[in-house]
Order: C-alpha cells, then structure tokens, then sequence
C-alpha cells in the first residue's frame, strides 16, 4: 500500500510494528509519535490490511470528521490493492441523534427537521440547523429511551440511534468514536476489536468533563417543573432562590464558573428550597398516577401484554394487581400508546427526583475524590442566568476499562505515560519515537519579560508586531481569555469562538484574516501548514482557579503530594502542543516567540525546545 502513492517513513514503520504486536499479543501501548510521524495512517494501515476490527478514540467531533477522510483515502486504495472492502462508521453520542418518539409527540413539526428526513437523513443534528434547546429536548435520551420502553417504542425499527445506527455498527470493521463515548462503555463484541486512543494528551480532561453531573436552574424549571405541571397545572416552587443567596457573590470579575471548595455547608439548604418542595410535589403526582392506572385497568377487560409486562416494570402496581390484570394480545392499542405516553411523563420526573436526591447525598458526604463548582450563563428562555451546581471525579482513574478489548494503543503527539498513570490510572509499555521534521528551520525567541512585569502587556503586543512584519499568518496561543482584550483594536484579526474554529483556520489558510487569537483549541487541534509566526503569551500553566485545576491542587496537597509537579507535566504537554503548530510538514517554517523568562528557570520546558534541534534566543 506504502508504494502506491504514499510517502514511506521509516519511523511510521516503527508504529507499523507496534501495533501489529498489539493485534498478535494484545496488552496496552503507549506511543509517543511526534508530528511528521503520519500516526493515522501508522495505526489505520496495518488495521486495514489485517481485516482487524478497531474501534478509533479521538478528542473531538471535528476529528472524527478528519479521520472520516483519512479512512475514505485508505479504503480506495484498500479497494483496488487487496480487493477488500473496508466498511466503517462514526458514531457520536446518543444525544447528538433525533428521538423520532419525542419529535412526533410534539404539536408543531420543525420545517427543517422534516426537511432532512425526506433527503435522507441520518438523524445527526450536526447536519441541521436548529436551536440548542430544541436539540436538548427532542434528542434520544437515556432517560427518556430506557429498555423497558424502547421495546414498546412505535418508532423502534425507524429509529435513527437504535434502530440504525446500532445495526450498522455490529457490521462495521472500524467504529470512529469520540473520548467521551468511552466512558459508556456502550459498544459490542469489543474482544474482537482493538482499541486506538488517539489525540491522547488530554483524555483524562474529555473523560472528566463527561462524567460531570449536576443539577441546574434549567434543569429545575423547565424539566422538572415542567413535568409537575403536566399533573398539577398550578404547582409552583421558588428554585432560583437557592442559587443567589449562596453562589451570587461569588462570581466576580467576569468569572461565571467557580471551584467550590467545601459543598456541605450548602446541603442543608438545598434539600430545605429544592428538595423538599419538589418531593413532596412528587408524591402526590405519585398517588394520581396509581390512581390513574386504576381506572383505565377498571374499564378494561383485557390489555396488551406489553402494557401488563411495562406497568410492572414501573413499580407502581404490586405483584397481586399484577396477577389480576388479564391480557390476550401483544401489541399495544392507539389508546394503550397514548395512555403510555403519560406513564413516561412520570417515569422521566421519577428519575429526575432520583438523581436530585443522589446529588444532595454526594453533597453531604464531601468525598474528596469529587470536586464540586458552580457556574452561571445567560438564558433567554429563562430569562436570567442558568445557574448550575456539579460535581466531578477529581481524577477519572478506573471510569474507562480496557480489559474488555483485544489490545489497546494509546498515541499522541506528546503522550506522557505518567500523566496517563497520574490520572487515569493507565500503566503501559512505553514507545517514544523520533522526531523527522526539519525543526531547524524554527526561530524560538524569548522576550526576557516575566508575566507579573509592568511591561509584560506591552512586550507582548511588540512580540505581536514583530511577527506581522514577518508573516501574513499568525496564531496567537493565549492562557488566559481576559487577554484577547489586548488585541481588540487590530485589524486583520479573529477571535476564536467569534464563528466556528474550523472555519475561522479556513480563513487563516486562505490570507482572509492575518492573525488567529485563543486559547486551549488553539495550543492543541490547528493546523495551518506553510510560513508563520506563533505568539505564546506565556508558559501555559493552567490556572489554579480553574475547577478541575482548583480539585486536582486540592486533593493532591491532602495525601500529601507536591501539586506544582502535577501543574508542570501539564503545561510542558500544552508547551509542546504549541511548538508543534508550527510544524506540520517538512515545507513548514516560522518564528516562535515566547513573552516569558521562566523557561530558564523551569528548565523541562528548555530541554523540550533543544531536544527538537531548535535553537533559543533572548530578546531583552
């Protein structure tokens, strides 16, 4: 295959081999393959050309589409040089698909909903443009979609995630997944499959931030509330309260998002205002519901045996009611579908008050191996700010489990067992290859200036300026978005989160802007090949103030270990994320400059910089 249009590298052989050790012998890898390595291909070559399944872990939605098309290419020239098929499949988050059960109970249908669907359409909301919201509320939730109910679901054979995607995936050879699906653990016949985790540098922070659960003023008012009033129209609770008497002097300085230290102290509020107010709404919707079922089993003489089979299921009839209920036929009737509907209405308000009073008891209990914060966010349907409270396991080790897979390969450009091992609790044989771009072609200055300098912000901007006068295409790495306000008066810029990030590098390729601005994104998933200049605000140290930053410093100083070796390994990871985009092939080259005197005194971050070949200079 590597002779048939393809650049053959000695050291994308070298991954050849370790992964076909993993197909031969499984166990777990961890491979270090700096760009220039062709990793994708490294890995997707040798599982085309065994046949063997794999299931492909990336970061990102948008880096599943890349390795969408990096498998197209393959998959041709798989076609005409072994004569074998290759079938394949994305697969995204339930929530990311249309629950066809939910849209149809609505009242009014969504013109480009129903659009799509007569074009053959997959279901995936990426590819329709409606409101957050409205993706929220008709998506396939787990909730909603339980396996008692999905068996009687009208829509079960059309629907878009069970239905169809679930039947194509036990077909295909290779599942694209994303880092967060990999928590759900949710994918068949994984012994046959290998596991490839790409992108890999920052799965503990896609793993954590799926894991994070809470309870929101949104989720309160509109799915809760809402829910009651589906029984009791009149009922009304005051659930905003909570959130200002105990959270709204903590957001200060534009900080809309803060770790919270001690959350017992909260506990006994927040069962007093939400809690209970709700719980004992609950209970008498409990008691009508009985009621309810009741009387329609009182004016029947038989019912489907799906209905009989649901109802117990419910825990609402005992065992007795149950024996008593006669029934001759199978499949539900119009009035048991409709009848069933206002059964799931109660369903979905009972779990929601399940996961209610867990939070209270996770919030009463203060393990230290959860970390707890608080954020707000501006909502027009609520008409003032969404506040949320959530929780989160300070470090995710054990919530993603590999002993179910063939074998395992873990890859990134700056993979770092002992971060792997520190946070996730992932120990493996270790491969670092080299590196095979032309990293001399790099000019790396320092501006001699630290952070907490006076001069810091005007030594950046002439850092900024000096750059513009070399190249027409500058990415500026920021850690800190109060900075971007340093830059707002410059023509020829873009801020990221301004429009879509893939648009906005499009734009940077193709000279319609000069200079990029962001954060986290930018120091990790851009590529723009070609002349550049690359501006780092500073060694990109996260803030203690970030929650999971804030958790992680909190609970390593309480067993007794040095957090400052924990924020190092980090920043060197996003360190060298950032040397590296600017190289992405052996044509690429550019300037880096670093407005940050520390790398002298730390010195790792050095070291990473000489290892590649570069040379330093010193700007005063």
């Amino acid at each position: 295959m590597l002779q048939k249009g393809l650049e053959k590298r000695r050291v994308q052989e070298k991954f050849f081999q370790i992964v076909l050790s993993v197909m031969d012998e499984g166990g777990i890898k961890i491979v270090q393959a700096p760009t220039g390595t062709g990793k994708t291909y490294g890995y997707l070559i040798p599982i085309i050309e065994r046949g063997q399944k794999a299931i492909i872990s990336t970061g990102t939605k948008l880096l599943q589409e890349q390795l969408r098309r990096d498998i197209e290419v393959l998959r041709s020239y798989s076609e005409y040089l072994l004569g074998s098929q290759v079938n394949y499949l994305v697969i995204k988050g339930r929530s990311n698909y249309l629950c066809l059960d939910r849209y149809y109970a609505e009242k009014h249908q969504i013109p480009q909903i129903d659009t799509a669907m007569e074009n053959g359409w997959d279901g995936d909301f990426e590819f329709v443009n409606v409101d957050q919201e409205i993706k929220e509320k008709l998506c396939v939730d787990e909730d909603y979609c339980t396996p008692n109910y999905r068996n009687l679901c009208r829509y079960k054979n059309e629907c878009y995630y069970w239905g169809r995607l679930k039947k194509l995936e036990r077909s295909a050879d290779i599942l694209v997944v994303n880092h967060a699906l990999l928590t759900l653990k949710d994918f068949e016949d994984t012994q046959e499959r290998i596991l490839v985790i790409d992108e890999a540098h920052e799965l503990d922070r896609y793993i954590t931030n799926s894991l994070t659960s809470g309870i929101s003023l949104y989720t309160l008012r509109v799915e809760i509330m809402g829910k009651i009033r589906e029984f009791l129209p009149s009922a009304d609770a005051d659930l905003e309260t909570f959130f200002i008497e105990n959270f709204e002097k903590l957001f200060k300085h534009d900080k809309d998002q803060i770790a919270i230290e001690r959350v017992k102290q909260y506990a006994e509020d927040f069962q007093k205002r939400i809690v209970d107010p709700l719980e004992s709404l609950y209970s008498r919707i409990k008691e009508e519901v009985r009621y309810r079922i009741a009387s329609f089993l009182e004016d029947r003489l038989f019912v489907s045996l799906s209905l009989k089979d649901y109802l117990l299921r419910t825990n609402l009839i005992t065992q007795e009611e149950f024996i008593s209920i006669k029934s001759t036929y199978d499949e539900l009737s119009q009035e048991e579908q409709d009848f069933l509907r206002k059964l799931k209405s109660y369903e979905l308000l009972t779990k929601k008050i399940i996961r209610l009073k867990e939070f209270l008891k996770a919030m009463r209990e203060e393990n230290q191996e959860l970390g707890f914060i608080v954020s707000r966010s501006w909502s027009k349907k609520l008409g003032t700010y969404n506040y949320k409270l959530e929780c989160f396991p300070v470090f995710p080790a054990g919530f993603v489990d590999f002993d179910g897979y063939k074998g395992v390969i873990i890859t990134s450009a700056t993979a770092d067992p002992e971060d792997l091992k520190k946070t996730l609790g992932i120990v493996g044989e270790y491969y670092e290859l080299e590196h095979t771009l032309p990293y001399y072609q790099v000019h790396f200055l320092v501006y001699k200036v630290d952070p907490k300098d006076e001069d810091w912000k005007d030594c950046l901007f002439r850092a900024y300026k000096y750059l513009r006068t070399l190249y027409d295409k500058v990415l500026i790495l920021l850690t800190n978005k109060d900075h971007k306000a340093f830059f707002e008066r410059e023509e020829g810029l873009a801020f990221q989160g301004e429009e879509n990030l893939s648009k906005l590098v499009e734009e940077l390729r193709a000279g319609k802007i000069k200079a990029l601005v962001g954060l986290d994104s930018l120091w990790f998933g851009v590529d723009v090949k070609g002349e550049k200049g690359i501006l780092m605000s500073k060694l990109p140290f996260e803030s203690p103030e970030d929650p999971i930053t804030f958790h992680r410093i909190r609970f390593l100083k309480s067993i007794g270990e040095n957090p400052f070796e924990y924020q190092k390994r980090k920043a060197l990871i996003k360190f060298r994320q950032g040397i590296g985009r600017l190289m992405r092939s052996k044509e690429d080259r550019g300037t880096i400059v670093l407005c940050d005197r520390r790398i002298f005194k730390f010195k790792e971050f050095l070291v990473a910089v000489k290892e590649l070949g570069i040379q330093v200079k010193t700007v005063k």
